[in-house]
């Protein structure tokens, strides 16, 4: 069975910046298979319980509880109630809270840890720490402006957004976590090397090189180096191997391509042993036990 990558839903041809829904289940089992999408999804539980995949790991998620999926991270959820289950869902694409042209000091600093992968962040937040919050405040005001369609709507819900990410962030502030946000502070040197970053993205499949990284950025080699390490906190190689990496994984529940393929085709690792070992130390289990578990997951659907 392939997972193909969730479409955007369409209005008139044109990809809406946001959606939700209440998601509804009548039993236990799966509720969606392992896929990916472009939007960052919020979720908050209502009714029993839940079991999410990501980052290589299982979540348990119930009422009230506040979860959130990355854009692009592969994800399946089941149902854990013979009673079914409920939960709300709100889907909206990065560039509803940011613009990805202007790379400013409030965008970088505040928004973009939501846009990229990194392990220390929580990603179930349990009910008890959002009590007397406005969490479902915000999410009961959402869906009511996507229901009533009010003039302005779009722009209350994208204020709404705002406010759970706000908080979501003074939630890891307050608990000492990190944020890798505070790579992007300088803005000068992000904008400098952002011909590198787009680099590795477009041609991650091909023998990227931090020299020629180097020289799209107008740097030297030595220079590139400190900058690159002073950005994101990790080498050049390190970042390649990481985007190659969540690429694989997207393509490993996407299609059927053969794990060889993978490796030396469509993800530009070259030798299949080393991808097989990257991928061990990345996700805890082989590519073909990572492929064999998804599909096992969507197996009952058609059950």
């Amino acid at each position: 069975m392939e997972f193909m990558k969730e479409k955007k839903p369409c209005m008139d041809g044109i990809p809406l910046s946001y959606v939700c829904h209440l998601q509804d289940m009548e039993g236990a089992g799966l509720v969606y298979p392992a896929h990916y999408h472009d939007y960052i999804e919020i979720l908050y539980g209502k009714e029993n319980f839940f079991e999410l995949y990501l980052g290589s790991s299982y979540h348990r998620f119930g009422p009230q509880d506040l979860v959130l999926i990355p854009a692009g991270e592969v994800h399946l959820i089941n149902s854990l109630s013979n009673e079914g289950g409920s939960y709300y869902v709100i889907r909206f694409l990065p560039e509803l809270i940011y613009s990805n042209m202007s790379c400013s000091y409030l965008e970088s600093q505040y928004l973009l840890p939501f846009l990229s992968q990194y392990p220390h962040q929580e990603q179930v937040i349990p009910k008890q720490a959002l009590k007397d919050t406005g969490i479902s405040f915000w999410v009961q005001e959402i869906f009511r402006e996507d229901c009533e369609k009010k003039y302005g709507c779009e722009l209350a819900i994208r204020n709404h957004i705002g406010s759970i990410f706000l908080w979501i962030l003074r939630y890891w502030h307050e608990k000492g976590i990190s944020l890798s946000s505070q790579s992007f502070v300088n803005e000068e040197l992000a904008r400098q090397l952002a011909p590198a970053f787009s680099y590795v993205r477009e041609q991650f499949d091909t023998p990227v090189t931090a020299l020629k990284a180097a020289r799209l950025c107008g740097m030297s080699y030595s220079y590139f180096s400190r900058s690159f390490h002073q950005i994101l906190h990790m080498n050049f190689r390190e970042y390649v191997t990481r985007i190659r990496l969540t690429e694989a994984e997207k393509l490993l529940v996407s299609t059927t391509a053969s794990i060889k393929d993978l490796a030396g085709v469509s993800c530009g690792f070259g030798s299949t042993s080393y991808f097989i070992k990257l991928f061990q130390q990345y996700k805890n289990m082989s590519p073909k036990q990572f492929r064999k578990a998804m599909q096992t997951s969507a197996s009952h659907v058609t059950e």
